[in-house]
């Protein structure tokens, strides 16, 4: 068995609800996807999909030009020896790991499909303590004023959410205070808050909101862009520190880790280069107690599948989450089997072996590019 073809897919995903971001708004990021054939005709199937190309070194164009390089780079490799594939790829190109990890997940996807297991069981099956293959997830509270902010902490908390995760940066810092404040007014017990700013604060300005919000459970995710800033609010704060966009690799995030620097992780499966990659993060995080999610910065039910089925590995203590980005834009690729919240937790999808999903012949339109 041997890859024999790569197909790469342009699809729009236009937001049906508002995603505010730290100076972004998110509008109809197009999502790559790409299908990867074995000698057999056997398919999987890879996603990537920025939101904005504000919070990291990547957008969506970018991810497909990469492709004209990578997707030749792994004919005629076998897909289930996933090392071999990705010592091929990071041989034929420097960087560009959103590309690299769409291909990666299609090979995942292809060795459950070749092997009749689901990919979860492949990473290591679900957790023995985890809800019966339900993995946890969180919602983004988004830039808004006090009170709109208040009031859909307060609906997504009756729709079972108990993670969210509240937006903030890019506006007059009294603002940001003063949504933090309405938002935890809201908090029921067990549920755990987050104010992400994705690196829109100066150190004093997030040193300053720790000050003020210094009687409040959370955390600041991101506040700052640099390492050294994140070490100066880690310093002077009064809250623990999550880090998102400067986790960018297994060495950096192992850095940040033995010092000290990191209680926790907002991880992308593709920003560090797909499954495998994660894989190796995930163990490293758990043999330390770091908790941390599965996400993505956006995109369909190929890559929610990834995140899920990752995120069903962990130690549920240690599990910041599974975000998926369905509830903005409600788009399936498979409606039966795509991933969807439900009560604040998302079922791995079930519909046969590899990522679960039954994808029909076409859905996709004609390929943007064919490597054969």
């Amino acid at each position: 068995m041997a890859i024999a073809e790569v197909r790469v897919y342009k699809v729009p995903l236009e937001t049906r609800s508002a995603y505010t971001m730290s100076s972004s708004r998110v509008a109809t990021p197009e999502s790559t996807v790409v299908e990867v054939l074995d000698s057999d005709g056997l398919v999987g199937y890879g996603e990537a999909c920025m939101a904005s190309p504000q919070f990291q070194p990547a957008h969506n164009g970018g991810i497909r030009t990469s492709l004209e390089v990578l997707a030749p780079a792994i004919l005629g490799l076998d897909p289930l020896l996933h090392t071999v594939v990705n010592a091929a790829m990071d041989a034929a190109m420097t960087g560009h790991a959103e590309g690299k990890a769409a291909l990666d997940i299609a090979c995942w996807d292809l060795a459950g499909k070749r092997l009749d297991k689901p990919v979860v069981d492949l990473l290591g099956g679900v957790h023995e303590s985890g809800s019966e293959g339900r993995v946890l997830t969180y919602h983004v509270v988004g830039i808004d004023t006090p009170d709109g902010a208040a009031a859909e902490a307060h609906r997504l908390q009756d729709d079972g959410i108990t993670r969210l995760q509240l937006k903030a940066g890019g506006r007059p810092m009294h603002e940001d205070i003063a949504s933090i404040h309405a938002v935890a007014e809201t908090l029921r017990p067990g549920t755990d808050l987050a104010v992400d700013a994705n690196r829109g604060w100066s150190t004093a300005e997030a040193i300053q909101v720790s000050n003020a919000c210094a009687d409040i459970i959370m955390s600041l995710e991101q506040p700052c862009a640099t390492e050294d800033e994140l070490w100066q609010v880690k310093a002077h704060g009064n809250h623990p520190i999550v880090v998102d966009e400067n986790a960018t690799d297994l060495r950096t995030i192992a850095r940040m880790i033995s010092t000290g620097l990191a209680d926790g992780f907002g991880l992308k499966v593709t920003r560090l280069g797909g499954l495998t990659a994660m894989r190796a993060v995930r163990d490293l995080c758990m043999a330390a107690r770091i908790p941390m999610s599965t996400d993505d910065a956006w995109g369909g039910d190929i890559i929610a599948a990834a995140c899920v089925a990752l995120g069903a590995t962990l130690e549920p203590q240690f599990s910041r989450g599974a975000w998926i980005a369905h509830p903005y834009h409600q788009q399936h690729y498979d409606d039966a089997n795509g991933p969807r919240i439900e009560g604040g937790l998302v079922a791995l999808p079930a519909g046969g072996p590899g990522l679960g999903l039954r994808i029909e012949s076409g859905r996709f339109g004609a390929p943007e590019a064919v490597y054969r």
